[in-house]
């Protein structure tokens, strides 16, 4: 591992994983909970206002999943199983034995993964309006037919929101990064845009989650994150009004303190036998 910068707490280095040179920020106190977070498509090498309050109650860990931002994808990695086996190798790199999974849109997805196959490795689970699902009558947008402009304002309800996704020069560089970080989505979910068999998986979760969502999302509907509650034994499900797709981005605070707040509840005692 080596450490290309430090500011203010921040540190972003790289750490290879199964051969996978992982571009991550790391932040917030050595001794908070730690706390790993997987962003959404096109969502990658970002350090916001959203991860600055993350960090300062948690010691936040957020990589750039293979295929998006400065984490290249290598060829032979096609679908979710070799995401879900690539981050049980990234925690065990970071000495996370058992970590708060905080998963946004596609991260969500993936989240929710690792959480079905490595129970023993997540303490407490966020998914925040997270894909994987499938509701029968309410289609998801579809993400290969919009444009970068039309995405965003699918995705935002307050289009000034996105100014820090707004490329400074559109160009060949600018192309071909949005064309590789394409690709990756469409290895994972070009067809189907869901995991067929999560819906049934998710009965096995035993950690507690919150599912939290933006009213306004016109990419994965609310009634997704209605879904996820249902599936997930004992989830708690929060809708966020005002906002779409991006309530970290939108309303930012609000988003973090409905997370952080779950994150440090107490978990209860557990009550012996006599």
């Amino acid at each position: 591992m080596t450490e290309a910068d430090r500011a203010g707490g921040r540190i972003e280095r790289t750490i290879e994983v199964q051969g996978i040179a992982t571009h991550l920020f790391e932040a917030g106190p050595p001794t908070a909970p730690p706390l790993l977070y997987l962003h959404g498509t096109h969502l990658g090498n970002l350090w916001l206002d959203y991860h600055r309050l993350l960090a300062q109650r948690f010691h936040l860990f957020a990589p750039d999943i293979p295929g998006f931002g400065l984490s290249e994808r290598p060829d032979w990695m096609h679908d979710m199983s070799d995401y879900v086996l690539y981050f049980r190798d990234l925690m065990a790199a970071l000495s996370l034995e058992r970590v708060a999974l905080v998963g946004h849109s596609l991260g969500g997805w993936m989240a929710a993964e690792i959480a079905v196959w490595y129970p023993e490795r997540v303490s407490r689970l966020v998914l925040s309006n997270a894909a994987g699902l499938r509701v029968k009558g309410v289609p998801m947008a579809d993400i290969f037919a919009l444009s970068p402009q039309r995405l965003l304002e699918t995705c935002f309800e307050n289009l000034m929101a996105a100014a820090p996704l707004i490329p400074r020069e559109i160009n060949t560089d600018y192309f071909v990064r949005l064309y590789a970080e394409r690709t990756t989505l469409a290895a994972l979910a070009w067809n189907p845009h869901y995991d067929p068999r999560l819906a049934r998986r998710l009965q096995r979760l035993n950690c507690p989650t919150l599912i939290i969502w933006g009213a306004r999302d016109r990419l994965i509907p609310a009634a997704y994150g209605e879904e996820w509650q249902r599936l997930i034994p004992g989830a708690q499900l929060v809708m966020l009004e005002g906002t779409g797709h991006m309530p970290m981005f939108e309303v930012c605070e609000q988003w973090v303190a409905h997370v952080s707040a779950f994150l440090q509840e107490s978990q209860p005692q557990e009550v012996k036998p006599s």
